[in-house]
């Protein structure tokens, strides 16, 4: 349902503004729709609305992005005219429901004048079908399961390891550098920027509590994915934002 909420939410913004193409719409999302600020848990970068495009309209491979939350649903399902996201959902589920019930009504109409032949019918589909699929489910487990694709969080970093692996995440769903991406503990001597650009990102464990790492990706905890760090986040955390390396150049 999150899919088809974002879909019809872009297909909305294209028919209500006149917004042709992706960036023109996450465009319009994060700097003319919200009504949140950059420092709100709620904000949508055009980066992220570019991804939610990207994922859900253009159904593109490897998009790594966090489900919205509850705000944002919310947010949608009022921009299309629903009062919050669980009534967009139940009319939805509603309408779904009407159709099948019409659906099945007119199967029920229709006579079965050849049933023992249709048993034996459906009896050789579901062989046929178990032949198939059973050496599919052997390669997909020897050639993707086992492929070293998947990493697990060891305190403040992420190691390669089997995919069957308890608690293991499939980093095809995330494309992080795990080489790259530890978690620190920031100091007044790091280097936060580099021509303008950040070195940090940042995201709350599931307790509350902030933590940095050295590279973009999701937290390990939560599995959202974390922003880059702002002058205003340093200076929460007590770092001067006229230090030479608080400042965003």
């Amino acid at each position: 349902m999150i899919k088809q909420l974002i879909t019809d939410f872009f297909n909305a913004i294209e028919k209500n503004e006149y917004k042709n193409n992706k960036n023109a719409k996450a465009v319009f999302w994060a700097n003319e729709l919200q009504e949140v600020g950059y420092n709100d848990e709620n904000y949508i970068s055009e980066r992220k609305a570019k991804r939610y495009y990207e994922k859900y309209v253009e159904e593109k491979e490897g998009v790594s992005v966090s489900l919205p939350n509850s705000y944002q649903r919310d947010f949608m399902a009022n921009y299309l005219n629903y009062e919050d996201y669980e009534d967009y959902v139940n009319k939805h589920t509603s309408s779904n429901k009407k159709s099948s019930k019409k659906n099945n009504t007119f199967d029920d109409n229709v006579g079965d004048t050849s049933s023992k032949g249709k048993v034996k019918k459906q009896k050789s589909i579901i062989v046929v079908g178990i032949i198939i699929i059973v050496p599919f489910l052997f390669i997909y487990r020897e050639s993707f399961l086992d492929s070293g694709n998947c990493f697990i969080w060891k305190k403040d970093h992420y190691k390669k390891t089997s995919c069957t692996t308890e608690n293991s995440i499939n980093n095809n769903a995330f494309s992080i550098n795990i080489n790259s991406f530890k978690k620190v503990t920031l100091t007044k001597d790091m280097e936060f920027f580099s021509d303008g650009k950040p070195n940090f990102w940042y995201g709350n464990n599931t307790k509350g509590k902030r933590e940095f790492f050295t590279a973009r990706g999701v937290h390990p905890e939560t599995l959202k994915e974390l922003d880059p760090i702002t002058p205003y986040i340093l200076e929460v955390e007590g770092f001067s934002i006229e230090s030479k390396n608080a400042v965003n150049n």
